[in-house]
């Protein structure tokens, strides 16, 4: 077969543009420290390595996320610790000047010192990090908590222990099963009921849950000869009347007498569910509350200002009935109750799992007896102990303000140990995560990655042999006619 001039120069050509290429593809790799820098490169190889490239960039915004999160969480715990100390101070002056044999009490002043540990958890409780505030909820660019400078007249409570709660609770037909439901009214972990004023110049209380009106010696003191003589639990003999709290339903009575308690002769009032029951009494209780309070702070209403003339009557009784108050400052939340979630796991969001902040019902509770106080719940609790420091009354301090002071610092402790298990699963999180990049980069490296030295000596061999072609080149492309004339 008789080999053209033309073959040989396209042969040539053909092999100058594949050592060409070769030399390229090294030069691009070497550049690029990349062995696949397009998909032609290796089809299979580069759809592995858009897999891995993809799990890298969602592994790093999960660790992105996780580490901010610890960040938040972190700065989140240091303020809540510093609380949580102001609420031991808080409690233990309260402690001291609760002791009766305290012979060097100024309730004045120590009320000033209690005002100050408070004014400085509403500081710490206002906390950011970036101009974001750690405990406003999704609403971080509001200042969440302030002190009022005027003082306002709110309701008083009483509030139960754990023996009164059981003494004056209830028993209830849910669904057909008798039910024994605590007295009073239940709130951030406390029963409470409602501290009144009799036309007869003693002090009362009443159960908003039932309007039973009790007075102030048989709940603090003659509960407990009941119990001594066998009874188990409230009647209505025990109570000196009853209030009509609204006149849209119906509440649960209480078994008449001691005899009728022990004879299983409760009340004839039966509940679908106890769904029904916790409902009902609810919007009882606020028909009621929301008449005479303001359901913003807690401040006694007009309408409550009234019955210090008109009184709430019981059928049958002399006596009328009124609010006892107390003058104090109240803390305000214009923060709101949703989480901040910052995901660092594939799924969906857990709100439990993923949340990374704390608001202001976590730390201080949702509500109190009144409707008030969203978010302050706890605080406005200790603002009350604070006043009735201010006017010496240590009675009042044994027993309701250190309960009060106790449980807004029990309610905190809660928040933090909700946000340290949190915050120790994302700290967790970040450890995994960084031992999954390691193993994603291994897997792009093993995929991606070049062998510099190897790469640098198939760069030198590829750019000699396309030296060596270039130079063979006279010897294979044909001269002018007059190369072969001579």
């Amino acid at each position: 077969m008789r080999v053209s001039s033309a073959m040989m120069i396209n042969n040539y050509i053909n092999a100058v543009n594949d050592n060409y290429a070769n030399q390229a593809k090294y030069v691009e790799q070497n550049s690029t420290q990349q062995k696949l820098n397009r998909p032609s490169d290796d089809p299979v190889d580069y759809a592995k390595y858009l897999s891995y490239t993809t799990n890298d960039v969602e592994n790093s915004q999960y660790t992105s996320n996780a580490q901010s999160a610890v960040s938040w969480m972190t700065t989140s715990d240091s303020a809540l610790t510093n609380i949580y100390q102001q609420f031991k101070t808080f409690i233990e002056q309260t402690n001291q000047a609760a002791n009766g044999t305290n012979q060097t009490f100024d309730g004045s002043s120590t009320a000033t010192q209690l005002l100050s540990i408070l004014q400085e958890t509403v500081s710490q409780a206002n906390t950011d990090q970036g101009g974001r505030y750690l405990f406003s909820g999704q609403a971080d660019k509001t200042q969440p908590f302030t002190m009022s400078t005027d003082k306002v007249q709110r309701g008083l409570t009483k509030t139960l222990d754990e023996n009164q709660s059981t003494f004056f609770g209830k028993t209830v037909s849910i669904d057909g099963v008798a039910t024994k439901v605590d007295g009073g009214t239940q709130v951030n972990g406390m029963n409470q009921m409602l501290s009144l004023k009799g036309s007869d110049g003693n002090d009362y209380y009443l159960d908003p849950s039932t309007g039973y009106i009790f007075s102030k010696d048989f709940v603090q003191n003659g509960y407990k000869d009941k119990i001594s003589a066998g009874q188990t639990s409230v009647t209505a003999d025990d109570a000196v009347g009853r209030i009509t709290l609204t006149s849209n339903s119906t509440l649960a009575d209480l078994p008449k007498t001691a005899a009728d308690l022990a004879a299983g002769n409760l009340n004839a009032t039966t509940y679908a569910d106890e769904g029904t029951y916790e409902n009902l009494t609810t919007n009882v209780r606020k028909d009621f509350i929301n008449k005479y309070f303001d359901t913003t702070n807690g401040a006694i209403t007009d309408a409550g200002k009234a019955l210090q003339t008109t009184g709430l009557s019981v059928s049958g009784l002399n006596t009328t009935f009124s609010f006892n108050t107390v003058e104090q400052y109240v803390v305000s939340y214009s923060g709101d109750d949703n989480k901040i979630s910052m995901v660092k796991l594939n799924g969906g969001v857990d709100t439990t799992r993923d949340s990374v902040n704390v608001t202001g019902s976590d730390m201080f509770g949702e509500s109190d007896i009144f409707g008030a106080s969203h978010g302050t719940a706890t605080l406005n609790d200790m603002l009350t102990v604070v006043a009735e420091m201010d006017s010496g009354n240590q009675n009042w301090l044994s027993s309701d303000g250190l309960t009060l002071a106790n449980n807004a610092s029990n309610y905190l402790s809660e928040a933090q140990t909700g946000l340290a298990s949190r915050s120790s699963a994302y700290s967790e999180a970040v450890t995994t995560l960084n031992d999954q990049n390691t193993v994603i980069q291994g897997n792009i490296n093993d995929v991606n990655g070049i062998n510099v030295a190897e790469v640098a000596t198939k760069l030198l061999t590829a750019q000699t042999i396309y030296n060596i072609s270039l130079a063979i080149s006279k010897d294979v492309i044909p001269g002018t006619i007059a190369d072969y004339l001579s």
